[in-house]
């Protein structure tokens, strides 16, 4: 099998539970992209949340973020593809949260960034399943008055919404509600969150986008995942590989289940399949 494309997903897949490189998927991939291999870190973060270490790995040109609402240009600072929320559609899921009478942090992501408020920000811990979580919210936030009214204020289409519940219930019947709105598409990355994008932004959609205009085969490419959002990336793939943590969704539809995050299961793949 020749891959010329490696779609892998950050959290829960490439990184581990510490949001730390295993350092053997960090050769795997100097090992790939010394074969000219492309290298294309495929998230539900922004461009501004892929760890450094990642972007300037050499292999590394293009991104898959937010879902596959954006497909980045990394090196030349350029966007190739979106498939965004209109503004309407985007204030309509946001006010449900808000008026829910639960406990949801949410935000909108505009322009490569997440909105939230202060009390969001400040209380990131309490919605976050891990403090590196919290960590990440912090640091791929901007700080808004009003999330809601800036998003109305600045008409902009949205790449995707982020739930974050401190009651599963609440999880359970927001999931239902959100059924009543056209036009999007809900998963879920970590067991407390919901991802909410435009329908037809997946991250399966995105990798084939990025490999008919790499002029790269369907069969030729290669992705990595463990959550609910990476479902549709293995299945379009040419060869999916589901992480021995990743939910039981994602393993039954992978061709290939490697090992943990914490083991380093990007590696062994790459090793069995690529390298060998």
């Amino acid at each position: 099998m020749k891959i010329r494309l490696i779609a892998t997903d950050m959290d829960g897949t490439f990184l581990d539970d510490e949001k730390q490189i295993p350092e053997a998927n960090w050769q795997a991939l100097l090992a790939c992209a010394a074969r000219g291999i492309q290298i294309v870190p495929a998230t539900g973060r922004t461009v501004r949340g892929i760890p450094d270490r990642i972007r300037t790995l050499p292999g590394v040109h293009y991104a898959i973020t937010t879902n596959g609402a954006v497909v980045a240009d990394l090196k030349e600072d350029r966007i190739i593809s979106t498939c965004r929320i209109p503004v309407d559609t985007a204030l309509r899921v946001l006010e449900m949260a808000r008026d829910s009478g639960d406990d949801i942090m949410y935000d909108a992501y505009m322009d490569g960034i997440g909105c939230t408020t202060q009390y969001f920000y400040d209380h990131a811990e309490r919605y976050a399943v891990s403090a590196g979580v919290a960590a990440l919210i912090r640091k791929t936030r901007r700080v808004v008055p009003d999330n809601i009214r800036y998003v109305k204020e600045m008409g902009k289409e949205i790449d995707k919404i982020n739930m974050f519940f401190t009651d599963m219930e609440a999880r359970k019947r927001m999931r239902v509600s959100l059924r009543q709105i056209p036009g999007i598409l809900v998963t879920s990355s970590i067991p407390n969150n919901l991802e909410i994008n435009a329908a037809g932004a997946d991250k399966g959609s995105a990798l084939l986008r990025l490999a008919e205009f790499l002029g790269i085969g369907r069969e030729e490419t290669m992705a990595f995942g463990d959550g609910e959002n990476d479902l549709s990336m293995l299945r379009a793939a040419g060869l999916g590989v589901a992480m021995e943590n990743g939910e039981e969704q994602v393993k039954q539809a992978a061709d290939f289940v490697t090992v943990s995050n914490n083991d380093a299961g990007v590696a062994s793949a790459i090793r069995k399949f690529v390298l060998e």
